[in-house]
């Protein structure tokens, strides 16, 4: 799973390295547009991954009704949010403007933020076959699909944007068409793998597996929504320091990026585990286990990072005052990455026992109720992009934390 998350990381990044052939409007017009995207899918998937915990623990149980009805209840909710995601994204530019982002840029960007917005409908369908193939322990499969999308996404990209023969192309509107056009090969190819897989027919007397696939769902949404937006929120702000402390903010956050595609690996394998153990009447291996694993990836991150900061800030950044700064920045990273991963861990262990809204407002406590007051307080007082570092540090071990403790309610005494 953490591949996976690589893999998706690896085809934005070339979205925008060949966006950036068409200058900083292009590339600003496509970020706008991604990043909007990215909050609604964020919130759409987060809510589908209600569905892991339910399917896992009926995969465990060899419950085929359940299935049935769980894979049912996978379609319905993928359509609800459709029907409210996609014209949300689709008439972006139209109210956007509101937060006083520039029409001009917003009027660029329309027809590839049209296009991402349809892609919506496939990438719904992708997170549903997702989370039934990971609730059945078949992640390899889904890191091949998605790995072929890579280089097809980047050859796509180029057609689309640059046209052959005598057709111009479609410019930075391309990259909206090609991520189209993948998602709904994968999803096609998803669709495929779990038929061979037997992971096939429904039973649509799912009402109340829907209901309870968004009682687990919509706290996990929220709580992706509060981690993803509390780093965009901070992106926006860090540009105000001037250009050497955005430059440093976006090393990090590229960094920070990377560590955290581990830790959702970490989660999500997590709450599978733990659902599938604790449908069979064993709790503490998936404990024993996580927490370790947990413990371990931090370890791990926050020493990678630490050794990291002073040579990768130099070897990016000519300017000495922008490589200091980066430096800092990259140590604050590694100080917060000791907890994030048994974080993560903790919240997948509680997800897999159904336990979805105390995490929820431990993300929320954390990333909003810490961060923004500490991030404007220790700004104001001149700390500038270092000073909302410390508060997104603060308020991610403050999160992670007060997860941790809440996971030792559920478990279960060792036998004397």
């Amino acid at each position: 799973m953490t591949l996976v998350a690589l893999v998706n990381m690896a085809m934005s990044v070339t979205d925008t390295l060949m966006a950036a052939r068409f200058g900083p409007a292009g590339l600003a017009a496509v970020a706008v547009g991604s990043d909007f995207y990215s909050i609604v899918f964020v919130f759409s998937a987060g809510c589908i991954g209600g569905l892991a915990p339910l399917y896992a623990a009926a995969a465990e149980a060899q419950d085929e009704t359940s299935l049935r009805r769980l894979r049912a209840a996978g379609w319905m909710l993928a359509v609800l949010l459709a029907f409210v995601a996609v014209p949300l994204v689709w008439a972006a530019p139209d109210y956007l403007c509101w937060l006083r982002i520039p029409e001009a840029l917003l009027e660029d960007g329309r027809g590839y933020t049209q296009a991402i917005a349809a892609t919506l409908v496939p990438m719904l369908c992708v997170a549903v076959l997702r989370n039934r193939l990971m609730a059945l322990e078949r992640p390899g499969l889904i890191v091949r699909v998605t790995a072929c999308a890579v280089p097809a996404n980047a050859a796509l990209n180029w057609l689309l944007m640059h046209g052959a023969g005598g057709w111009d192309g479609l410019g930075i509107t391309g990259l909206g068409v090609s991520s189209l056009i993948v998602a709904t090969g994968t999803a096609a190819a998803l669709g495929l793998v779990c038929q061979r897989a037997g992971d096939r027919r429904g039973d649509i007397r799912a009402i109340a597996e829907l209901r309870e696939a968004l009682r687990l769902g919509l706290p996990i949404g929220f709580t992706m929504l509060a981690e993803l937006g509390v780093f965009l929120g901070a992106t926006l702000f860090a540009a105000r320091f001037g250009v050497e402390a955005a430059a440093a903010h976006a090393l990090t956050i590229r960094l920070a990026g990377l560590v955290y595609a581990v830790s959702i690996g970490l989660q999500q394998a997590a709450t599978v585990r733990m659902a599938r153990k604790a449908e069979a009447g064993d709790r503490q291996l998936p404990f024993s286990a996580g927490t370790r694993l947990g413990l371990a990836a931090g370890v791990a991150h926050a020493s990678i990072l630490a050794a990291l900061a002073f040579p990768l800030a130099n070897a990016v950044f000519d300017d000495p005052a922008t490589a200091a700064i980066a430096t800092g920045l990259i140590l604050l990273l590694a100080l917060s990455e000791l907890l994030v991963p048994l974080g993560a861990v903790a919240a997948g262990l509680m997800r897999g026992l159904k336990d979805t809204r105390m995490p929820m407002v431990f993300s929320l406590l954390g990333n909003w109720g810490v961060t923004l007051p500490l991030a404007l307080l220790l700004t104001a007082v001149g700390l500038g992009v270092t000073g909302l570092w410390i508060a997104l540090a603060a308020g991610t071990l403050v999160a992670c934390v007060l997860t941790t403790l809440r996971l030792r309610r559920h478990r279960v005494p060792q036998p004397a």
